[in-house]
């Protein structure tokens, strides 16, 4: 059925289900990804919260505890509790005025710049109590009262520095207001308890933790002790709050994990952050269902939005294919027309540009073939120009081979071997550099060069020249471009000899270290000037492991342009893999140093 359709409605249809599963694809995407950033955001802000919470508690708790190492570092504090005596069932501060109100003026000092938000008790070693506040319900105890009181027993014998006391009834207040405490055993230089230091803040300090400016509500939130049993929440809850308790607030300082109240059915995404100085934990509560509306309403939103495009979509890719199929049959009427005989389109163009630009691309198409048939010929034509002249080039030379095998005829006539020797060497070499069958040659033929030239350089210069040539069998076969060595051997007559005392030395070196061939080629010349070195190196720069010709061609005319092709040369060869040194020897002299990977007729070896 589908076969059967017309054209316009099997494009519609095909690209109708493309920008479905796109839109599909993509909204689930944009769904997912936006709906976890979504809820990340919102534990992060969770995060965020109970871990301000957190050190606002421990701020509190700080200041709480800053009280009481105070009044453990006082010497009217401590001097009165160590030479006090025991005054039996008589409260001793009560008995000896003067010492209370020496005590309760060094406690209002201490509280002078920032007021005091509770109270502080101090107990002696005879349960002798002392109690310092801005309320007014403190009520009369005895001592009997104060040495049954659970943290006075725990205090008196604990090898603790300090503990917490969590909410509990206030033992010195008339009216029984819940507070939180800070206890401190004080103990002299030899470690002795002489007392303890009580400083407790109402509960309701706890409270305000929970209430933020910027909330509607106040958060649900629970503190839990070092035994993981919860000392403080300001929700009601009926049993024990087993169901809040994870296995990762043993195992973490913060985090969060999902709960259910099995009190109102609810799940929760509890956030915990605990406190490294005190081992108290702060944990909130947030309703599941809270932080998975937002997400709800993205989901509904990217439902309703991508149906709305995908209608839009249609709506505009049925009208696109109606107007598009017009013109293209237009254009197949005009193509039949086409024949060997007349490549041009006959085209009528009574509307629709896109026919226009169609037509105009098969119109460029055939003069694009055209021109690049023309393009063949001419290049055709190049080449056989240059290998006539290629031809012309190799014939050159004849007259130069028969012209030196005279002269070595009339040597040998007048008995100077050597002159034969010099004209038979002088045309290897000079058949060597013209022969143009090929641009690579071996490592071997390239050193039976060099040692002919430097031969007929010896037989020149005499005892002036000193040359020496140790390369190992090993490089023989390995392939090089032709006309490596001489042109660097050249160099160093041209220049690094030039003007200079002989003894003139020279040595090539060839070795193989690490799968790689090296040829040094050194002298005992000038050297090379540093202007020279710098324009050599910075003519080699690589990009994407070959030399550019640009920089080559900047700095030929600095000199160095036989160096510098030689060069190039070895780059183009060796497809970047070649290595090239430029130095000075310290005694003097330069070096050139060459390098190639071990390769063997072309391959790696």
């Amino acid at each position: 059925m589908f076969k059967k359709l017309q054209f316009q409605y099997k494009l519609f249809l095909g690209l109708s289900v493309i920008i479905c599963v796109l839109l599909i694809i993509s909204s689930g995407i944009f769904y997912f990804y936006t709906g976890s950033i979504v809820e990340t955001n919102i534990v992060e802000n969770q995060q965020h919260t109970v871990q301000k919470i957190q050190e606002q508690l421990d701020l509190v708790l700080t200041e709480m505890d800053n009280l009481t190492i105070s009044v453990n570092a006082s010497d009217v504090v401590m001097n009165t509790l160590e030479n006090m005596t025991d005054a039996g069932e008589e409260n001793y501060f009560d008995k000896y005025p003067h010492v209370s109100e020496e005590l309760r003026n060094y406690l209002f000092s201490l509280t002078a710049v920032k007021p005091l938000k509770g109270r502080i008790s101090i107990i002696s070693k005879y349960n002798d109590y002392l109690d310092f506040s801005n309320r007014l319900d403190t009520q009369d105890v005895t001592k009997n009262d104060v040495r049954n009181l659970d943290f006075v027993k725990e205090g008196m014998h604990t090898e603790q520095f300090k503990f917490l006391l969590p909410p509990h009834e206030d033992e010195w207040s008339s009216n029984g207001e819940a507070v939180f405490s800070v206890v401190r055993p004080l103990r002299n230089m030899n470690y002795e308890i002489q007392g303890l230091i009580e400083v407790s803040f109402k509960v309701n300090i706890l409270k305000q933790l929970f209430e933020f400016n910027n909330q509607s509500k106040e958060l649900k939130g629970v503190i839990l002790g070092p035994d993981q049993k919860a000392i403080y929440h300001n929700f009601n809850v009926k049993d024990e709050q087993k169901w809040l308790i994870n296995d990762r607030l043993t195992q973490e300082k913060y985090g969060n994990y999902e709960v259910k109240n099995p009190g109102d059915g609810k799940s929760y995404v509890v956030t915990f952050n605990k406190s490294t100085n005190y081992n108290w934990t702060v944990l909130l509560m947030e309703d599941l269902a809270v932080i998975n509306k937002p997400i709800g309403i993205l989901r509904s939103l990217t439902i309703i939005s991508y149906v709305l495009i995908f209608l839009v979509f249609i709506s505009i890719l049925y009208i696109y294919t109606r107007n598009i199929t017009r013109p293209i049959r237009s254009l197949k009427k005009s193509v039949v027309s086409v024949n060997m005989n007349n490549l041009r389109l006959k085209l009528n163009f009574a509307q629709g540009n896109e026919l226009t630009l169609l037509a105009q691309a098969f119109q460029d198409l055939l003069d694009e073939v055209k021109g690049t048939m023309d393009l063949m010929v001419a290049s055709q034509a190049r080449e056989m120009d240059a290998h006539m002249l290629a031809l012309q080039a190799q014939m050159n030379p004849h007259f130069l081979y028969n012209t030196l095998a005279v002269i070595g005829a009339y040597g040998i006539k007048k008995g100077n071997n050597e002159v034969m020797q010099m004209c038979a060497d002088l045309s290897d070499m000079l058949r060597y550099t013209v022969d143009l069958d090929s641009g690579q040659t071996k490592v071997k033929s390239e050193i039976t060069h060099v040692n002919k030239y430097l031969k007929l350089m010896s037989l020149r210069f005499e005892s002036y020249l000193q040359y020496h040539m140790d390369v190992e069998e090993a490089l023989m076969s390995i392939p090089m471009p032709k006309l490596t060595l001489e042109p660097i051997i050249e160099n160093v007559f041209r220049h690094a000899f030039k003007d200079m005392d002989p003894p003139w030395i020279l040595r090539v070196h060839g070795y193989v270290r690490e799968q790689r061939w090296y040829i040094d080629i050194e002298d005992n010349g000038h050297g090379f000037t540093a202007s020279a070195i710098s324009n050599l190196t910075s003519s080699m720069v690589k990009e994407n492991g070959y030399y550019m010709p640009e920089q080559f061609n900047q700095n030929k005319a600095n000199g160095g342009m036989g160096l510098l092709n030689t060069f190039m040369r070895l780059n183009l060869f060796y497809k970047g893999q070649e290595i090239i040194i430029i130095d000075n020897k310290a005694e003097g002299g330069a070096i050139i140093r060459i390098s190639g990977p071990m390769i063997q007729g072309g391959e790696s070896a």
